[in-house]
């Protein structure tokens, strides 16, 4: 039983890998989990999860560990979650971003390709592999995932995560392995960390002494994704047949929101009255993000998507159980 329902998932101790694991404990699955912790720490949430019987944890570096990958060969899904990510990484260390992540997914694919009985890769790329076509020549909304992905300028240190995510997109069609590429787009929730809109408006919001709220890029579109809903599409990914060996977004394709507005809702929602002061626009934000959800509707059915009161609801409130100190980004 156990051969037959193990699952890896690299990031597990991450915003997507911790939900998506306890999701699929839930419904019987025995699930490992990878992280080397370099984005964060084991809070209650995530130390809730690996006592439970069907759960392993491995605190270790994927790239300079040999022994757990030369070990197991019984995995059925394996979900690739683990990246070095978040903008101020990509800022500094644009060179170990772009070659540490290729390695990383390279080591996995080769791990992969051993397994006996494996059903599935799935590797998470994301929504800033359409950045450099929206920069060059503009995108349509909702975007599709046929779009025609172009590359920024070189030198461009922020576009050093974008390429990684693209080579690794390319290494699974390039592979021999059966595969589904996820673009997540704007995903929120519960333990989602801090390098997030959603999260650091409300940290600002809590923390303002002068009754003032600055909104950085406020005019920006973006469509929110609650977790919950995320989980569920990637789950529906992963077990259907008509997705293997092919890339979908995973989002929300309707009522698109500005930011200003966005920060309107999150003050209503905690009964907070600041004065909104409209700032600059962030370097590097692209000023929409929407994707396409057409080619998932196909293949796996229509979407009941959490509204984003709702879901900004539930997310807030557990960041004020938290006490607003979470460190997981």
């Amino acid at each position: 039983m156990i051969k037959n329902k193990r699952i890896l998932i690299l990031g597990g101790a991450g915003f997507v890998g911790y939900h998506l694991a306890k999701k699929l404990e839930k419904q019987g699955f025995y699930i490992d989990l990878i992280d080397d912790l370099s984005r964060g720490k084991i809070d209650k949430d995530f130390e809730s999860l690996i006592k439970k019987k069907k759960v392993r944890f491995y605190n270790i570096d994927i790239n300079s560990n040999n022994r757990f990958f030369h070990k197991k060969k019984n995995y059925v899904y394996i979900f690739h979650f683990a990246a070095i990510v978040g903008v101020k990484n990509v800022i500094k260390k644009p060179f170990e971003v772009l070659t540490k992540n290729i390695y990383l997914f390279e080591k996995i694919v080769n791990f992969a390709n051993k397994q006996r009985k494996l059903k599935r890769l799935i590797f998470a790329s994301s929504s800033e592999v359409y950045a450099g076509t929206l920069n060059k020549f503009g995108l349509k909304f909702p975007t599709p995932e046929e779009t025609t992905l172009i590359l920024n300028n070189l030198d461009d240190h922020r576009s050093t995560y974008m390429m990684s995510k693209i080579y690794g997109e390319a290494m699974c069609y390039h592979s021999k392995i059966p595969f589904t590429i996820i673009r997540p787009h704007n995903i929120y929730g519960p333990r989602m960390g801090h390098a997030h809109v959603i999260p650091e408006l409300f940290t600002k919001i809590q923390h303002s002494k002068k009754k003032i709220l600055k909104v950085y890029s406020p005019y920006h579109k973006r469509t929110f994704c609650y977790i919950d809903d995320a989980i569920n599409m990637i789950i529906n990914l992963s077990k259907s047949k008509l997705s293997k060996n092919k890339t979908f977004n995973v989002g929300v394709d309707t009522n698109e929101i500005k930011i200003i507005d966005l920060a309107k809702l999150i003050l209503f929602i905690l009964k907070k009255k600041l004065t909104i002061l409209p700032m600059k626009i962030t370097q590097g934000s692209p000023y929409r993000r929407c994707p396409s959800m057409k080619k998932y509707k196909m293949i796996v059915g229509k979407i009941k998507f959490t509204s984003l009161k709702i879901g900004l609801r539930n997310t807030l409130e557990w960041y004020l159980k938290n006490n607003n100190k979470s460190k997981i980004i």
